[in-house]
């Protein structure tokens, strides 16, 4: 699920690793990057080509459930 343990680790090294390796991913762009991974378009279609159907908006319930624990 979306809040489950694993699932939350995985957003906080997603998060550590934008930061690292992009940019400072704060709270908002964190967020940010939920909205896109499923608002449709080619971001939803790239993420979901390589993790399956509904995988953007599983990411986007993922990073919310995330921000929401901080």
């Amino acid at each position: 699920t979306p809040d489950s343990a694993a699932v939350q680790a995985w957003v906080g090294e997603l998060q550590a690793f934008i930061t690292e390796h992009y940019y400072t991913c704060t709270k908002p762009m964190l967020q940010c990057l939920g909205e896109m991974y499923d608002g449709g378009g080619s971001m939803t279609e790239n993420i979901d080509n390589a993790g399956g159907h509904g995988t953007g908006a599983f990411a986007k319930a993922a990073i919310q459930a995330y921000l929401d624990s901080l």
